[in-house]
């Protein structure tokens, strides 16, 4: 069993009942998982030896071998490529920032969805990451103290709904990683009846809906393997936003002579109207196109780039431009595959 696949209620259960120890020896396990992040049993000092014989004997720790760490001369971002315990292969980015350091974490190995521009649509689905890996993913990383967590990575989070929730549970717990809520984004393509489950939840993490046109013909080119409609899609997105107090992020990656033209926005805007009058239940990210290898779609010119962010913007929508990191690494978005 991987001990990063466990709640803090889940490891008081198996403290208490299975081993007979006290229950505030889960939050010592806790304690040395999460904020000293020591990989090795032996090194739990405060336990009983008995205790961290049980571990030992139960448990796995770390089960990724790190294959490879390669990081940009343009900005310093790191990419890590895993090897999991089955012998697949996931990436994730270190993105050290000013204001915080965040960390785009794998859901899936592989992904069903397939969007056309991304590198990672081009790797076979094998499985869902269990919550263990995607945790795991987090506390490899060397660079130094996290403060941000993207789902953004390899894989659709809301596919793998229920490890993706309970690594959301792990994240936020004080005793665990202990991430403040508006420092998480789950990204998705759209997978309407988790957005609202994911609403449910309480979490109030960040939604970011992977949108890139207000068309749905349009859209099913560039992402041909998504099953809601455009409306279906944003109608879920406004209920997450009303009912977790949040901003929806509606991200959209500019394909030149694709979806960046003034028709395309002006679609976008429409559609967003539609399902919100008040325009500060969404926020807008445009992403310029990562080249991907083998793949024939440019990005706009910067000037273009710059005049349909004004428009947005004129038109009362809070919109930014989403800058690459770590472009020579393969490590910006839609970049990451193998």
């Amino acid at each position: 069993m991987h001990i990063l696949d466990f709640t803090k209620e889940e490891l008081e259960d198996i403290i208490v009942k299975k081993y007979q120890e006290k229950k505030f020896r889960a939050k010592q396990i806790c304690d040395w998982l999460y904020k000293k992040r020591v990989n090795r049993f032996d090194d739990f000092k405060n336990l009983p030896k008995t205790l961290v014989e049980k571990l030992k004997n139960n448990f796995l720790l770390y089960t990724f071998e790190i294959l490879s760490k390669q990081k940009s001369k343009l900005d310093a971002t790191v990419r890590y490529n895993f090897k999991t315990k089955d012998g697949y292969f996931i990436p994730t980015v270190f993105i050290p920032k000013v204001e915080r350091n965040a960390v785009c974490i794998s859901t899936q190995i592989g992904c069903a969805v397939k969007c056309k521009f991304c590198n990672s649509g081009r790797v076979k689905f094998v499985r869902n990451l269990t919550c263990g890996e995607i945790i795991e993913q987090i506390l490899r990383i060397e660079e130094g103290r996290i403060n941000g967590v993207l789902y953004m990575g390899m894989g659709e989070p809301l596919l793998n709904y229920d490890n993706v929730v309970k690594s959301l549970k792990i994240l936020t717990d004080e005793d665990m990683v202990g991430l403040g809520r508006r420092r998480i984004t789950v990204s998705t393509i759209g997978i309407v009846p988790n957005i609202y489950k994911l609403a449910e939840e309480n979490l109030k993490v960040k939604l970011a809906i992977s949108l890139h046109s207000a068309n749905d013909e349009v859209r099913r080119k560039l992402v041909p393997n998504f099953k809601y409609s455009i409306d279906e899609i944003l109608k879920a997105a406004t209920f997450y936003a009303k009912k977790t107090s949040t901003v929806v992020t509606i991200e959209y990656v500019l394909i030149k002579n694709k979806n960046d033209d003034i028709t395309a926005m002006k679609e976008l805007i429409k559609v967003l109207k539609k399902h919100s009058e008040d325009k500060k239940v969404y926020k807008i990210n445009l992403i310029p196109y990562n080249q991907v290898e083998k793949c024939n779609y440019e990005k706009p010119l910067d000037d273009k780039i710059g005049s349909l962010k004004n428009f947005l913007i004129s038109n009362g929508f809070l919109t930014f431009v989403r800058k690459p990191y770590g472009l020579d690494i393969n490590a910006a978005c839609g970049q990451l595959g193998f």
